[in-house]
């Protein structure tokens, strides 16, 4: 039934995998639809009582499918159908879902990767994991969920610096500053992933349930503007220095925006 994900429920947890290691887990069309899918069944299976988020090979998730972005997302209809009907319906399965989400991450958590993260109830990460938000770096704007949580998790001063710099955060200081819950060592995160999991499954179920549903109307207030966010990058699809960006990050080089400032060179 899967292709692009893995999904097992056991003793209790739904695990959700990412599955394409060769593109670092990037997400494309039918992986947002397949982790759609997966997060309803989760919530209609009485015998799941959180969910795991993690990836296979070297990295949690690289963010949207720049092939995807390329090829497919290449008009307005198109990027608002996948905008509007799998990203934001993927967020919402993830706020709405009455059962907490914990992204249990290691290696790269980049661009729509690092958003699908601050969706979560809890996040945690091995000393591997980095976080990067890099709509400035090739050529738009992190507009799902960056902008409206991350300012709630990590403060308004860090969120803009993170943000506007598209800069790295690695494990440590994602911890220091409240990006995550809890940093561990390489070869230990399935375990601490799971010490949440037994400790949330002693709770009482109609308790924890209640619990997400009352923190849920704070994120929902911040994330009032993300439609609105969602439409300026759907027209940002259309600009062309964004899809020379594409094609410097698939062939990777670096994209001199400096040299496309009137008056300015490149260094």
């Amino acid at each position: 039934m899967f292709e692009d994900i893995l999904y097992a429920v056991d003793g209790g947890v739904a695990t959700i995998t990412f599955n394409r290691p060769a593109r670092h887990n990037a997400l494309g069309m039918r992986g947002f639809d397949e982790l759609v899918t997966a997060l309803r069944q989760a919530e209609a299976n009485e015998h799941v009582g959180v969910v795991v988020i993690t990836g296979s090979g070297r990295s949690w998730c690289a963010g949207g499918d720049i092939e995807m972005a390329q090829t497919i997302l290449t008009n307005e209809a198109a990027a608002r159908t996948h905008f509007f009907g799998r990203m934001i319906e993927a967020s919402h399965w993830m706020l709405a879902l009455g059962k907490p989400v914990i992204c249990a991450i290691h290696g790269a958590c980049i661009g729509g990767g690092a958003e699908l993260m601050t969706f979560a109830d809890f996040v945690i990460a091995d000393e591997s994991a980095f976080f990067v938000y890099n709509g400035t770096a090739i050529g738009g704007c992190s507009w799902w969920g960056g902008p409206q949580l991350l300012p709630l998790l990590v403060g308004l001063r860090k969120a803009e610096e993170i943000l506007y710099l598209s800069a790295r955060v690695d494990a440590e200081e994602a911890a220091r500053i409240g990006l995550v819950n809890r940093v561990v060592p390489v070869g230990q995160l399935e375990g601490a992933a799971n010490e949440y999991c037994q400790k949330l499954l002693d709770l009482s179920e109609e308790g924890v349930r209640m619990t997400k549903a009352a923190l849920r109307a704070t994120k929902e207030i911040l994330l009032a503007n993300m439609s609105a966010a969602a439409e300026m990058n759907v027209a940002g699809l259309a600009k062309p220095h964004l899809h020379a960006a594409f094609d410097a990050f698939r062939e990777g080089r670096e994209m001199s925006w400096r040299a496309l400032r009137p008056g300015l060179t490149s260094e």
